[in-house]
């Protein structure tokens, strides 16, 4: 299944259970830059939310969630929910083109990509869950 992605609308990512929400940004539009990997881990038994963030230095991204539940993510205040990928040679992805693809293969981008723990990565925040 393929959407797609509008800028300024973020992928929002609900996961359940412990796990963690891994996120790669590739293809750099400087050559100078190198592709980086993010993991977000969550220990909570319930519902956790995630926001995804884009840099406009790269033109891929891709996510994929290794936790003990499902998740699921939807764009911006959108009702429609997608499925998120569970590996890298499964992954949920925006490539160059913009559109939101499901069973994304970006496993050799991921292989060359700089690691990133938490909390250095500045492309997924957890959403808490009291906002008021």
């Amino acid at each position: 299944m393929v959407q797609d992605y509008l800028n300024g609308v973020a992928p929002i990512v609900t996961t359940f259970g412990p796990g963690n929400l891994h996120h790669l940004a590739y293809a750099p539009q400087i050559s100078s830059m190198i592709n980086i990997n993010g993991v977000v881990p969550t220990s909570n038994q319930g519902a956790t939310n995630f926001v995804l963030g884009f840099s406009y230095y790269y033109e891929g991204f891709a996510f994929y969630w290794d936790g003990a539940g499902e998740a699921s993510f939807r764009l911006g205040n959108s009702t429609e929910t997608l499925a998120v990928g569970n590996s890298w040679t499964n992954s949920t992805g925006v490539p160059a083109n913009g559109e939101i693809v499901l069973g994304l293969n970006v496993a050799s981008e991921a292989a060359v990509a700089q690691n990133r723990p938490a909390p250095a990565t500045v492309l997924v925040y957890q959403i808490p869950e009291d906002l008021d």
